[in-house]
């Protein structure tokens, strides 16, 4: 019998990763291209860095150009029926699989398939951006949170590092009690005087990855004992598990007597215990039966997965084991 195989697509504003699977759940070949997230770099730049990676994967699992049997792509900034159709037309574009076979969605999709392997729950993302997204049995879906970081993007990269400059200020004024902050945020961002730091946001302007550099300011405060930056991991914690209760409601999963998973993705659950630990106690606080762990697989695979299912493969718990193994030792 013929082997099949199917292109996993993950991304996003930092890169963008390909993996090949075939039809038993063996990872063929991988690889690494620029940003595809078409609203930072624009469609033509955004296709050929897919294509990059693309074509980096095949090399290493020595296929040729080939069209995939199928293909499935999450990608950062798609919401609408046009975004999905533009990056269907790359797909076209790249000949990736044949038109039936290709699966487009946001990323935050592929990273509920890859955080609990293919089963319905909830994925809480927490990144230089944050967002909720849930599935049930049924397919119903519900997104929370995650409208970007001028309204919204709690416990993120990016508002943590947003309050570790607030936090800063505030000791400074006198308006808080002191603070380890302050001093980290001026070295962090080389100001002599906390004076210099309107100009350093306004004037110099600060990128989204500067201002989320930050963030590890006050996880590191935090996991010093500082209460100031405890503070701030603590409302972060309560507003996503605040998006998690409201997916798990509109799902069906507070009614669920097996309550829901949750799968947790992104870098800022990275620093482990410090950020895990108050995001698990808000969650349980609200969803007592909840199952909170950090994702089983990447994104990338979770990609996979979803391209399996267009042509009606689901790997079973053994195919599954050997999957995470592979993953983990080829550090994915």
């Amino acid at each position: 019998m013929t082997t099949r195989y199917v292109l996993g697509i993950d991304g996003g504003g930092t890169k963008t990763q390909a993996v090949i699977l075939n039809d038993v759940g063996k990872i063929c070949g991988a690889g690494i291209g620029g940003i595809s997230n078409y609203d930072d770099v624009g469609v033509v730049t955004a296709r050929a860095n897919i294509g990059h990676a693309v074509d980096a994967a095949r090399r290493a699992a020595g296929l040729d150009a080939a069209p995939f049997d199928a293909a499935f792509l999450g990608l950062a900034g798609v919401a609408s029926a046009t975004d999905r159709e533009i990056v269907r037309e790359i797909a076209r574009d790249l000949q990736l699989a044949p038109e039936p076979f290709v699966g487009v969605d946001h990323d935050i999709r592929i990273a509920l398939a890859g955080g609990l392997s293919g089963r319905p729950g909830i994925v809480q993302i927490a990144g230089t951006g944050s967002s909720c997204y849930g599935r049930n049995d049924a397919g119903d879906n519900c997104r929370s949170g995650g409208w970007g970081p001028l309204i919204s993007d709690e416990g993120s990269g990016y508002w943590l590092g947003v309050q570790a400059m607030r936090a800063a200020t505030r000791a400074s004024d006198g308006r808080s009690q002191p603070t380890a902050l302050l001093a980290a945020v001026l070295a962090q961002l080389e100001l002599a005087h906390i004076d210099d730091i309107m100009r350093h946001i306004y004037v110099k302007g600060m990128s989204r990855v500067e201002v989320a550099a930050l963030g590890l300011l006050t996880i590191e405060a935090a996991r010093a004992g500082d209460q100031i930056a405890l503070e701030i991991i603590q409302c972060g914690s309560q507003a996503m598990a605040d998006c998690i209760l409201a997916v798990a409601r509109h799902l069906g999963f507070t009614q669920d007597s097996r309550g829901c998973e949750l799968a947790l993705v992104g870098g800022v659950f990275q620093a482990g215990d410090v950020v895990i630990q108050p995001l698990r106690e808000a969650v349980l606080d609200r969803l007592p039966q909840c199952k909170v762990a950090l994702a089983e697989l990447p994104s990338a695979l979770g990609a996979c997965l979803l391209a399996l299912e267009l042509v009606g493969v689901r790997l079973d718990k053994e195919d599954l084991d050997a999957l995470r193994q592979s993953a983990t030792a080829l550090r994915l």
